[in-house]
C-alpha cells in the first residue's frame, strides 16, 4: 500500500514539473496567501480582539482551523487525485455504440464519452469538467468532489475573513482616505510606498472581498452544472441528469452529504466515468 502510494506521488511530482512556470507561481501564491492569513488571524487579530485564553478565542481559533484544513486538504486533493485515462482499463459494455467512441492520436486510445482530451496537461479526462490554472491539473470524474469542496471553503473562509477584518479595523484601526492609495500601485510607487497598518489592513480586506465574490459565483455555477448532471463543455443535455440525489452521488459518491467534513472520507462513486451509455440505460430501465 506504502509503495503505491509513493509511486503515485512519484507520478504526481513528475506532472508538476511539466505545468507552466505561470501555473505553478499562481499555485504557490495561492497557497502562501492562505497560510499567510491564516497566521495573521491566529496569532494576531483574534489575540488582539479576544483575551487569553477564552472561549471566543478558542471558538473562532477551532472554527478558522478546520475551515483552513479542508480548504488545503482539499486543494492539494484536485492537484492529487489522478481522473486522466492513463492507468485505466478503457472497456466499454455492448450498449455503446461505435460513434459515441472516438480516438485520440495523443494518447493513443479509444476515449469514452464525456472524455476530452486537454492540450495544457496533454492527456484525455474521464468526465473532464475543465481545467484549473490554480491547481494546476484537470478538473474530472475523480476529484470534481474536492474542487467543489474546495470552492465551497474559499467562499467561507473568504467571507469569515472579512468579518474578523471589518471587526478589528472598527474598534483597533483608523482607515483613512488617503489609505486608499495602495489600491493603486502605479500612484504608491509615484508617491513613495509607505505602508500604514491601515493600508494593509484595505488590501487583506480587498483580497478576501475579491475571492469570497468570484469563488462564490464559481461555486453558483458550478452547482447549477451538478445539479443537472452536467459539466462545463455540456450546455443543456439531459442524457445525464439521473435527478439531483443521483447527480450529487455522481460527483460527491456514496457518502455525498458527509463528505464535507474531510477529503479523507472515503464515499464510493457509483460510475467508473467510463461506460456512460450503460449507466444511461440502467437508469432509464428502473
Amino acid at each position: 500500500m506504502i509503495m503505491v502510494t509513493l509511486d503515485q506521488f512519484w507520478k504526481f511530482l513528475k506532472t508538476v514539473r511539466k505545468k507552466s512556470f505561470t501555473e505553478l507561481v499562481l499555485c504557490l501564491f495561492l497557497l502562501v496567501l492562505i497560510f499567510v492569513y491564516y497566521c495573521v488571524d491566529v496569532f494576531y487579530i483574534l489575540p488582539c480582539t479576544y483575551q487569553l485564553p477564552s472561549v471566543l478565542y478558542l471558538t473562532h481559533m477551532l472554527s478558522l482551523t478546520f475551515v483552513v484544513f479542508n480548504l488545503l486538504t482539499n486543494f492539494l486533493a484536485v492537484m492529487y487525485t489522478d481522473s486522466s485515462v492513463i492507468g485505466k482499463l478503457l472497456t466499454v459494455s455492448e450498449f455503446t455504440s461505435k460513434e459515441d467512441i472516438t480516438y485520440c492520436y495523443i494518447c493513443q486510445c479509444n476515449v469514452p464519452l464525456r472524455c476530452w482530451h486537454c492540450d495544457i496537461c496533454n492527456v484525455c479526462i474521464l468526465t473532464r469538467d475543465h481545467h484549473c490554472t490554480f491547481s494546476t491539473t484537470c478538473v474530472g470524474h475523480y476529484n470534481r468532489r474536492y474542487f467543489l469542496w474546495f470552492l465551497l471553503y474559499l467562499s467561507v473562509a473568504s467571507f469569515y475573513e472579512i468579518i474578523l477584518i471589518i471587526y478589528y479595523i472598527y474598534y483597533k484601526v483608523t482607515i483613512k482616505f488617503s489609505d486608499l492609495i495602495v489600491l493603486v500601485p502605479f500612484q504608491s510607487v509615484l508617491t513613495g510606498f509607505h505602508l500604514t497598518i491601515g493600508q494593509i489592513f484595505v488590501v487583506l480586506l480587498t483580497l478576501n472581498v475579491i475571492a469570497v465574490t468570484i469563488s462564490s459565483l464559481l461555486l453558483i455555477y458550478h452547482l447549477e452544472k451538478v445539479r443537472k448532471g452536467l459539466v462545463c463543455h455540456e450546455k443543456q443535455e439531459n442524457n445525464y441528469d439521473f435527478g439531483l440525489m443521483r447527480n450529487l452521488e455522481t460527483v460527491f459518491g456514496e457518502k455525498w452529504y458527509i463528505t464535507w467534513i474531510s477529503p479523507f472520507i472515503k464515499s464510493k462513486l457509483p460510475f467508473n466515468g467510463i461506460d456512460w451509455q450503460s449507466h444511461i440505460i440502467q437508469y432509464k430501465t428502473k
